[in-house]
């Protein structure tokens, strides 16, 4: 054993600490248990400038975060590779952790669900993905990868005089398995007294394995296509049906979507059964059967008329918007390209960094600063 002097940057400039180093003759490696005591770790930062780093990274480029962001608030000055290598390995700590089972909320609390039209307290879930652009080793061209984002959420309800506590809502983004994914938000709904609401509403855009994720993870949740993204197939089935009169397509399609929010799928899939097609191109009958057959295998999950009575919210914005506030806005600037690693750890914190108050900060809490 013998002591070392190591130099790091905290947020009030450079320190030198000495702490004891332990060299195993067995294994031939050295050992300093202070330095992960103290959580000193990827570019002997701080804990606490490791933190103000990640904020910055998770928020804008990493040359911006270097060279303007951490300079200008609090003096701190790093290299822009310094900032990325912060940021990516707080991301992939905060993956582990997830996948390990742990939550990030101090004090358990459960939500104060908002109350629906009947009186009831409703719960909501909501699942998309979005494409991230990937670049591989030495600058090689690399297909995209889709990023999933999965949210809890709490919104206001004008059926409900008591607000909620405002920013009720958890993130989970990154390059999930659904398998894991699902285990994970699950284990985020319980925390926040998901199974105390007396109505659990899940929220989709109708993509592929999204109704089987609902169902197996939220079971007891009732599922909802989103209503835009049903409707935006009876637009095109209307430039399909009338590609070159503009006011009897939009008469068409108005009818169509008035329909089907107000009398549900089952009406609009005998709207369409009913239409002739006998005079129609073999392009223009395939475009029928295809959007035919689209709501055929969801009106089970276009019930709007009720939905909408019960004051339920019918559309997939908010998770949508999670896309672009999530990923897209840090991820997909202008000529961004990632690394696979890198990106899904981003993604990771950023979602984390986006969540209900105190996530953050428990995250960050278990080292001195």
């Amino acid at each position: 054993m013998e002591r070392r002097g190591k130099w790091c940057e905290s947020l009030l400039g450079s320190i030198r600490l000495t702490r004891c180093y332990y060299h195993c003759r067995g294994c031939g490696k050295g050992h300093v248990p202070w330095d992960q005591e103290l959580g000193l770790g990827v570019a002997t930062l701080t804990p606490a400038a490791s933190e103000v780093a990640s904020i910055a990274g998770v928020q804008t480029s990493f040359a911006q975060s270097a060279e303007v962001t951490l300079q200008k608030l609090c003096g701190l000055r790093l290299s822009e590779s310094t900032v990325e290598r912060v940021t990516e390995a707080a991301g992939e700590r905060l993956a582990k952790l997830l996948h390990d089972k742990v939550t990030f909320d101090e004090q358990g609390k459960s939500w104060t669900w908002q109350r629906d039209a009947r009186g009831k307290r409703c719960a909501y879930v909501s699942l998309d993905a979005t494409g991230v652009r990937q670049q591989g080793a030495g600058g090689a061209k690399a297909d995209g990868r889709m990023a999933y984002v999965g949210m809890l959420y709490n919104p206001r309800s004008k059926h409900d005089d008591e607000r909620p506590e405002p920013h009720q809502v958890r993130y989970l983004a990154g390059f999930y398995e659904l398998n894991e994914l699902g285990s994970q938000l699950r284990r985020q709904a319980a925390q926040v007294g998901w199974d105390e609401a007396e109505q659990q509403i899940a929220l989709s855009d109708g993509g592929s394995g999204l109704e089987e994720f609902f169902r197996k993870n939220f079971p007891l949740a009732e599922c909802i296509l989103d209503f835009w993204h049903a409707a935006e197939h009876l637009t095109e089935l209307g430039l399909a049906l009338y590609p070159d009169n503009e006011s009897q397509r939009q008469q068409h399609v108005e009818d169509w979507c008035h329909q089907l929010k107000h009398r549900g799928g089952a009406t609009v899939v005998t709207l369409l059964q009913e239409l002739d097609l006998s005079h129609q191109p073999p392009a223009t009958r395939q475009a029928h059967a295809d959007c035919l057959r689209y709501f055929q295998n969801h009106q089970h999950r276009m019930h709007y008329p009720r939905y909408l009575a019960n004051g339920w919210q019918i559309g997939s914005g908010p998770v949508e918007s999670a896309c672009k506030t999530v990923v897209a806005n840090r991820l997909k600037g202008s000529g961004m390209r990632w690394g696979e690693d890198g990106s899904d750890a981003v993604c990771h914190l950023r979602a984390l960094y986006l969540s209900q108050p105190g996530q953050w900060e428990y995250f960050w809490k278990n080292y001195p600063n």
